[in-house]
């Protein structure tokens, strides 16, 4: 298809770099900086490219390509009138050979196939669009389909009008068609080889995960800068999935001879675990509690709490601010803090004080995060809430419902908390990805009541899994939790997220928590999280919030600038080869009659011009004859060419239209909408109902109701009489034709998606995430999800590292994203 064999890359970093002198100092890096610029920025032209802005809104001829670059104003209002990135920062990149180019930030780009660098995104649109609707970041012009010409020159003749006007139209188009169809290359039908595959996507990351799921992966020296803090090393495998569980409290609080006194042995003696909050006992110093109210405040509560576990029979009890180090040992206390739900586990007794047995009291106290762990990991079914005056014990059931509020969650299966305490009781019992769900789902609920650090949610939500995961501070929550799953036996739910098309308004509150949080619901196909089998592997969490580095996903390049000339095979029987004798035979008799009228009618003038007598003789008169029937003859197949060529643009349409056995691959987008019936003549010619809408690849489709058959869209059909469905704020429509499986597919999104990932599949058709790139941090970022037939699967290629982002991109113009100069000298480096 054009883009040559890049089954095998070579992804050498060093091909065609050259490299600097002294790579660990600023100066050399900067020297190294030049030298690429020298090698790869074509200096020549520099002053040519300055002057060029690509925001002017103004045409350009470039590659055969009539464009119009986008507007700057169009595009300050569309980000919410912050300024355009103009900073100098000029981005390198590192394509999958190793070569270095470097540019600044500009309109929307892709990997070109046939070169495997980035370059500008040029969309082609319909008419309306050009018209309506202002460009977003990347370049635009008016569509156009590539059909052979010699096919539209048929098939204007051929347009319905006056029968005379028809015949006339005929008989001026016969001489152009004859001649095209001497070019071989104008057959539209005489494709008998082509290649079977979609364009491959050229990618490859060089970037070291934060997280990689094996050690070796790990960039090189992180363990030795995590120490520097204080922190154990996150990379490690053995690090990111074990650490040490507590048999027994590292201290407790015991009774020996009538004195209560903190002691570290703790070996075969029953506890209870007290529980309580700051908002009923405000035991911390801040600006309202003087250092002489919290103390006198923690021997109150040290009071209440021996007197209750005195009451409950037992003599030693667990409080977090005896019990934990100090804050001065910060990473022991966090240790403590992150390990308090093995205290839990062997606690014969949860004991919460509060100042008062009423309701409301009881909500304060179950509005806290650290709540659900304390109550659900109980050894015992049932929790003893204590006030000063009396003692009362309620069942985790009775918890979840009188006590635990799921705020906005609605009946049934969407009460997180309920179905954590009956997990928990015996009642039912949570597969992995469910538990990890619904368990985020209810501490998040939480965190509402609360300010908590940006992992806090993770590290809770660590205490209900198996394995645990090591404190980074740099980590976001996203970070957190993707690290948290990699750690666990989860059923790959983040390879099953990725795959997810969630709600786009819930995804657009502003909310970090909420691309996990959307996995507690059905998505925009109606699909849970677990009816996705994944066809990928996370292969680490990238320096980036909410991107991850995924592996062996399957990727399509999605070509926007033009339709290709589609090459396909098609059935020929008699009728074809009717047709196909019509214009060979029609071409072969007019050669042959004008050929012997050239010849012989010279010969017969020279002839009957002469006054030479020897003309009277009888053995010329044969030679005249023969003169006269050869002039006829090419005459009568002059006129029989004519006949039949008045058939050669029926003929044609006969061997280029009908039925489509096989055709090219290749997935095509445009912006905007358009009825199949011109876009199938745009694309192939003429309409002969080979394209057809997918019944359920996007949330846009209709089907026929008897049949699994997709109809046009009756928004598209007859746009005067229905309404267009309304858009998320943001987004516009978009169209992908898929020339490999003849189908029309539309959507939305913010940009248009320049690759098709295939991560997964479900309900007996794939999960295709279509992805817009991002040249200076070489990352794609998720768009939407497409579901495609199965056998596309068969046809694309698997790809290696790609770096995806899940997260909003809409701010990629905007001053202070992207990676900062230091971090792109390394790469040049």
């Amino acid at each position: 298809m054009g883009t040559g064999n890049l089954g095998s890359f070579s992804r050498s970093p060093n091909h065609q770099a050259k490299p600097a002198a002294n790579s660990t100092t600023t100066k050399h890096s900067d020297q190294a900086t030049v030298e690429q610029k020298q090698l790869y920025g074509n200096p020549k032209w520099a002053f040519w490219r300055r002057n060029k802005d690509p925001f002017s809104g103004k045409r350009y001829f470039e590659s055969g390509y009539l464009y119009r670059r986008p507007v700057r104003a169009y595009i300050e209002n569309e980000f919410q009138g912050q300024p355009i990135y103009d900073d100098p920062t000029e981005y390198p990149h590192r394509d999958i050979y190793g070569r270095i180019t470097i540019q600044k930030k500009d309109v929307l780009q892709y990997i070109s196939p046939t070169e495997s660098k980035p370059r500008p995104l040029l969309v082609q649109a319909t008419t309306e669009v050009i018209n309506n609707q202002p460009a977003g970041d990347w370049r635009r012009h008016t569509m156009h389909g590539q059909a052979p010409t010699v096919l539209k020159v048929s098939e204007w003749s051929l347009a319905r009008g006056n029968i005379c006007l028809r015949w006339l139209r005929v008989i001026v188009v016969v001489p152009v068609i004859l001649i095209l169809l001497a070019v071989p290359l104008s057959k539209a039908w005489d494709h008998t080889e082509f290649d079977d595959s979609y364009t491959e996507f050229p990618n490859y990351t060089w970037d070291y995960p934060k997280h990689a799921r094996n050690r070796l992966d790990a960039r090189p020296g992180r363990e030795r800068k995590a120490e520097n803090y204080g922190i154990k090393s996150g990379v490690r495998s053995a690090d990111l999935t074990n650490k040490i569980r507590l048999l027994r409290p590292r201290l407790l609080m015991v009774m020996k001879s009538g004195l209560w006194e903190l002691t570290s042995e703790t070996s075969r003696i029953p506890y209870v675990f007290i529980s309580f909050t700051a908002m009923h006992f405000p035991f911390r110093r801040s600006a309202t509690v003087s250092a002489d109210q919290a103390l006198a405040t923690r021997d109150r509560i040290e009071a209440f709490a021996r007197k209750k576990t005195q009451e409950v029979g037992m003599k030693a009890y667990w409080i977090d601010f005896r019990c934990c180090a100090p804050d001065e040992e910060q990473e022991l206390h966090t240790a403590d803090v992150h390990r308090m739900c093995d205290v839990i586990r062997s606690a014969e007794n949860i004991l919460v004080l509060l100042p008062e047995l009423s309701r409301q009291r009881k909500l304060e106290w179950g509005a806290r995060m650290w709540t659900l762990p304390e109550a659900l990991l109980a050894r015992r079914q049932e929790i003893t809430f204590c006030s000063p005056s009396e003692t009362k014990t309620i069942s985790k059931l009775a918890i979840a419902d009188q006590i635990w509020d799921d705020g906005d969650a609605r009946e049934g299966d969407h009460q997180p908390t309920r179905l954590l305490a009956e997990h928990y009781s015996n009642v039912l019992t949570l597969g992995r990805l469910e538990l990890f769900t619904v368990a985020l789902k209810a501490l998040t609920n939480r965190t509402q009541n609360g300010s908590f650090s940006h992992g806090d949610v993770a590290y809770a939500l660590m205490g209900l899994l198996h394995h645990r995961i090591d404190l980074d501070r740099s980590d976001s929550l996203f970070q957190a939790l993707a690290k948290l799953s990699l750690a666990n036996d989860s059923d790959r739910l983040m390879e099953r997220m990725v795959c997810m098309f969630p709600d786009t308004e819930i995804q657009d509150t502003g909310k970090v928590h909420n691309l996990f949080l959307t996995l507690t619901e059905p998505d925009q196909y109606h699909t849970q999280l677990w009816d996705i089998e994944p066809l990928c592997q996370v292969a680490g969490v990238a320096m980036q919030d909410q991107t991850l580095i995924l592996d062996s996903c399957h990727g399509v390049s999605i070509r926007w600038k033009a339709f290709p000339q589609i090459k396909y095979k098609r059935p020929y029987g008699f009728r074809e080869l009717v047709a196909e004798f019509f214009l060979r035979s029609g071409l072969y008799w007019s050669a042959v009659g004008f050929f012997l009228i050239i010849t012989y009618a010279s010969d017969y003038s020279t002839k009957a011009n002469s006054l030479d007598p020897q003309w009277a003789n009888f053995e010329y008169s044969n030679d005249w004859d023969r003169d006269v029937g050869l002039i006829a003859f090419g005459i009568v197949a002059i006129i029989l060419a004519f006949l039949l060529a008045l058939r050669a643009p029926a003929a044609v349409r006969r061997l280029a239209g009908g039925h489509v056995m096989q055709s090219a691959p290749w997935l095509v987008g445009f912006e905007g909408v358009m009825p199949v019936d011109e876009l199938e003549s745009l694309i192939f010619g003429n309409y002969e109902q080979r394209l057809t809408y997918d019944p359920s690849s996007t949330p846009f489709c209709e089907r026929d109701p008897d049949e699994r058959i997709g109809v046009e869209p009756r928004w598209i059909s007859n746009p005067s009489t229905h309404a267009r469905p309304i858009l998320p704020k943001g987004h516009r429509l978009f169209t992908l034709v898929d020339t490999g499986n003849l189908t029309v597919s539309v959507f939305s999104a913010r940009r248009p998606p320049s690759v098709a990932l295939v991560c997964g599949k479900e309900g007996g058709m794939l999960r295709a995430v279509l992805c817009h790139y991002e040249r200076s941090d070489n990352c794609l970022y998720k768009e939407t999800v497409l579901r495609m037939d199965s056998v596309t699967l068969n046809q694309a290629k698997r790809l290696s590292w790609v770096k995806v982002g899940l997260g909003d991109n809409r701010d990629r113009l905007v001053h202070g994203q992207g990676r900062q100069g230091t971090v792109h000298r390394k790469m040049v480096q």
